[in-house]
Order: C-alpha cells, then structure tokens, then sequence
C-alpha cells in the first residue's frame, strides 16, 4: 500500500491533503488559535517523519494561497492606510535596524558557540523570511543551507506557536472588534464578474513583473499590489469569503508542514537548545518593545507587537486580520524588513563572504 502510494504522485498529493485537512478540523474542535494554519502545519510536519516517501506537496498549490490572502491583504489598503503607512516609514526603520542588530549579537553567540561561519549563524538568525534566507545562504559559499533551514525552521515553528497566543491571551485586543474572515457570505463571491476579469488579469500582471525582477514573495504582493491599486483607484477590491481564507491558510500551512526540516536527528540535538533560547528571547524583545513603544508610537500593542514579531508576512497577516487589527500596517512593517535584509544587509554579507575568502587566498 505504502509503495502503491509512493509511485503516484496524485496519490501522495491527495494523501498529504487529507492530512492537512484533518489537522485543521482537529485544531478547530479543540479550539485552538488559526486552526487552518497550525493543523495542517504540525500534522503534515509530523506525518512526514513517518510516512514522508507517501507525501508531497506542490508549490503550485502554495502559491494560490498566497494569491488567495494577498487578495484579501491588498483590500485592506486605503488612500488613509496608505497616508499612515507613509508616517510610519521613520517606525519601521527604527524597528527594524533594532531587531536587525539584536539578531546580530544573538547570530554571533549562536555561531561561536556551535562553531558556525558568521555567514551562516547570521543568516540562520536573521528574520527575513525562510525561504528567502535558504536561498541567499545557497548564494554564500561560506554558509551552510542545512543549518540555516533548520535555524529558520525552528524559528518560524517557535513564532506561528506563541506569537497569536500572546496577543489573544496576553495582550489587550479589542473585544468589540469583529473578525475579518466571518465577514460576508462564507463560499461565494459577492463581486462584479468585469471587474473580477481585470482584477485577475492585474494580479497575474504584477506576479509576473514581480518575478522578472526577482522581486520576494511575488505570489503574495503581486495579488497584494492589485487589489490594493483597485481600492485606491476607487473601485474596491472584494472581501475574500471565509471558505477561500481557510483554504489559503491550509495550503500556507501544509506547504509549511511539508518544507520543515526536522527529519535530522543529529543536528536537532546539536542546535536545538541554543537556537530555541536565541528564539525565545527574539520573540520576548519584540514583546518588550511592543509594550513600552506603543504609548510613544500611538500604537496599539497587539499591532505594534504582530509588526515586530520574526514571522513571515504570510502568518503576522493571518494572525492580525484574526484579531482584527489593522492588517495594512503589519504587512508594511514586514515587507519593510524584508527588502531591508534583502537589499542592504544581504549584500554586505556577501560583500564580507567574498573579502574573508579572498584573504584566505591572499
């Protein structure tokens, strides 16, 4: 049977879907937080173990996820968000080079005492994405992958888990607040059939532009950039019913579940320890800042806290239109950081990499 399975593609696929769709039923009975999200993530993430040859899961099926939320992502934006976002600009830099040299000092900890290159304990530690940081230490000669994947991993993993149960729990949410993915029918679309035509043809415009230019996340912002011209041109982008957030979250989540390296017994009992302390105290940080800035800022905590928190766009987003904060500002703080990664601090990198392989030639 197992080996039936393993030859068929179709068959792994469907197997790995049915998992994931149990996992989110499962989390949603028990109650607990983004069920659509952390069920299919932790059930196909431990299926896999076991049963990983029976799995598979397209990026294809990734990628509509991150369409589906970048919809409802890019009709959070307004002309007033985007006045907001244009104030918080100095915000973000802040935040953003703070927690930057946080991960720095923790990086470096991190490296000298497992005996990492700099290159490596860096890129592990850094926020910018997972996918993202995998792929720039496969740029870096001097940076290991395998470790840089686990470290991101365990981050993510260590972040999807605590961070939208400290905002519920811990912090002040507003009780009053409805839930955006109640909002409207739950199944259909409540959208004019010609604007929906442009819409589509405008998201696949800007996934392509986005790709082209190598530009991150191009599935997400370019769906993102759509709706978001459509809301501030005037003609409003739609409200993604609760069937299509739910599905997108299990795609997300599955696709999650699935990539996770945590089949590496041997580096899981080397690195674990370290890693989840410099995690813990990553997330505390942010928590720290949230809490003290937040008068300052003009900011509710939860939001100011979901900006901050190491996550990648994709979950911070799910989790603030969850508790209905405002999903515009969360979203621009983290694409802010991860073009600052990626467009200043990466390079450096490099630029270091290519200097000390050099000097050892010299």
């Amino acid at each position: 049977m197992k080996t039936f399975i393993s030859d068929h593609k179709s068959l792994r696929m469907g197997f790995t879907a049915l998992l994931a769709f149990l996992g989110g039923y499962l989390f949603e009975i028990l109650g607990i937080y983004l069920p659509w999200m952390l069920g299919p993530l932790f059930v196909v993430m431990i299926a896999k173990i076991k049963w990983g040859p029976s799995m598979l899961w397209s990026k294809t099926l990734r990628s509509t996820g991150l369409i589906i939320l970048g919809l409802q992502l890019g009709s959070s934006f307004t002309k007033q968000s985007l006045h907001e976002m244009t104030e918080y600009l100095p915000v973000m830099l802040f935040t953003t080079v703070v927690l930057i040299l946080f991960t720095v000092l923790t990086g470096l900890f991190i490296g000298k005492r497992l005996k990492l290159t700099m290159s490596t304990s860096l890129l592990g530690s850094f926020p910018g994405g997972l996918s993202q940081m995998v792929i720039l230490s496969e740029e870096i000669k001097d940076s290991d992958e395998t470790v840089v994947g686990f470290m991101q991993t365990l981050r993510v993993i260590l972040v999807i888990s605590m961070v939208p149960w400290i905002v519920t729990h811990v912090m002040s949410v507003d009780s009053e607040a409805t839930d955006i993915m109640t909002k409207g029918t739950f199944f259909l679309f409540d959208y004019e059939w010609t604007l929906a035509i442009l819409l589509i043809a405008a998201l696949f415009l800007f996934i392509f532009i986005a790709r082209k230019i190598h530009f991150p996340l191009p599935f997400l912002l370019g769906p993102l950039i759509a709706a978001a011209l459509f809301n501030l041109t005037g003609s409003e982008a739609p409200q993604i019913p609760g069937f299509w957030l739910n599905l997108s979250q299990l795609l997300i989540g599955a696709h999650l579940g699935y990539t996770l390296k945590v089949d590496n017994p041997r580096l899981f009992r080397k690195m674990f320890a370290v890693v989840l302390v410099s995690n813990v105290l990553l997330i505390g940080f942010c928590y720290y800042l949230a809490i003290h800035f937040s008068p300052i800022l003009s900011l509710p905590e939860s939001e100011l806290f979901l900006s901050m928190a190491p996550g990648g766009v994709a979950e911070m987003a799910v989790t603030a239109m969850s508790v209905s904060v405002d999903v515009s500002v969360v979203t621009s703080f983290h694409l802010f950081r991860i073009l600052f990664i990626l467009f200043l601090v990466s390079p450096l990198i490099k630029v270091l990499d290519s200097r000390k392989d050099m000097g050892r030639r010299g």
